[in-house]
């Protein structure tokens, strides 16, 4: 009777979904089914008197653990149920949801303790990914509004403010955001799409949405030259080469740090807590109107254009998941466009 109940305990322990231990009075494994002996990287199944070894964790990251094995153990009146962080032996990190009972009479010489473990990892990084975003955005939007309103109480005293002075304020927000991000949250490089995945085919699609986007302005240009000969520096040559020098090249920090803050900081976090079935597109719509606001200081016309360029780039940052393509376009477009004289950078 007792080998059938054996038998009958082990099929039931087998074929549940979670992860199951079986613990005797002294700690040891008795059993693991096979979810429990894959992530606790032992041999799954009923171990003999002999064959049977501690489950505790010699080792500072799973203390939480061994602490709530100790407690379910002396504990036997009680259900034991917590979340804790555990570190198997390959190194490999997991979160449980951790519920120990015993299965027999507590007070008999073979009671043994049944540990059922969920494994909440990839629930708690999305919660953790989810609530540093929400800290992010908030932040940005902060620092965002506090230099809006430095820039409007400057100009309401009657001082004009330069339009490098406004740009160098983006810089700073954006150096103050990657410092914030690296340092107080849990979001990673590959998060905040600074990573070297595929740089190959990160590069030839900027080059090629570049290149594109470099055509449209030419053309745009001739066809306003055609309505109206007068426009975009009629003295000066279509493509005016002279106009590049040293300030269009610092503009490719300019172009990165604004499209850190516009897609890793805006886009990728909106992403990440917007609800619904087009979280994408929504992120790439606000992220686009914010880039646009960001230039509000250089008229509507301006503004338009900068919402468009912004809502390709996010297409294609959506796509990439990666920062240094839309760097390209966007260092590209700001220095064709100055020299074909449509903006003066």
């Amino acid at each position: 009777m007792q080998n059938n109940s054996h038998s009958f305990s082990e099929r039931v322990l087998r074929d549940m979904h979670s992860a199951v231990l079986v613990l005797d009075k002294k700690g040891r494994i008795v059993y693991t089914n096979e979810p429990a002996a894959r992530m606790f990287e032992v041999t799954g199944g009923y171990l003999e008197e002999h064959e049977r070894f501690p489950l505790l964790a010699e080792n500072t990251y799973n203390d939480s653990f061994n602490e709530v094995i100790f407690n379910a153990l002396y504990n036997k009146e009680e259900t034991t149920v917590k979340k804790v962080p555990y570190m198997a032996p390959s190194g490999k990190k997991y979160i449980f949801l951790m519920s120990g009972s015993y299965l027999n009479e507590t007070e008999s010489d073979d009671a043994q303790l049944v540990i059922t473990l969920s494994d909440e990892t990839v629930a708690e990084e999305m919660t953790r990914k989810f609530n540093d975003s929400s800290r992010t955005f908030t932040t940005f939007l902060f620092g965002f509004c506090i230099w809006s309103i430095v820039c409007a109480l400057w100009e309401f005293t009657g001082r004009a403010i330069s339009q490098d002075y406004l740009t160098h304020g983006q810089e700073v927000l954006g150096i103050i955001m990657l410092i914030y991000i690296l340092r107080h949250t849990s979001l990673s490089w590959r998060d905040i799409g600074i990573t070297t995945h595929e740089p190959g085919a990160t590069v030839r699609t900027a080059c090629i949405v570049a290149g594109c986007a470099v055509l449209f302005l030419c053309g745009f240009k001739a066809v306003f030259r055609m309505i109206d000969p007068d426009c975009f520096g009629p003295d000066s040559p279509f493509i005016d080469f002279s106009r590049f020098g040293v300030r269009q090249i610092l503009y490719i920090f300019t172009a990165g740090i604004q499209e850190f803050l516009m897609r890793s900081v805006v886009q990728g976090n909106l992403k990440r807590i917007t609800v619904g079935t087009n979280t994408s597109v929504l992120a790439i719509l606000l992220s686009s109107l914010l880039f646009a606001s960001l230039h509000c200081f250089l008229g509507l016309m301006f503004m338009l254009g900068a919402a468009i360029l912004a809502g390709l780039e996010g297409i294609l940052y959506d796509k990439q998941n990666n920062i240094f393509g839309v760097w390209i376009v966007h260092w590209v477009f700001g220095v064709s466009g100055t020299l074909l004289c449509l903006i003066d950078h």
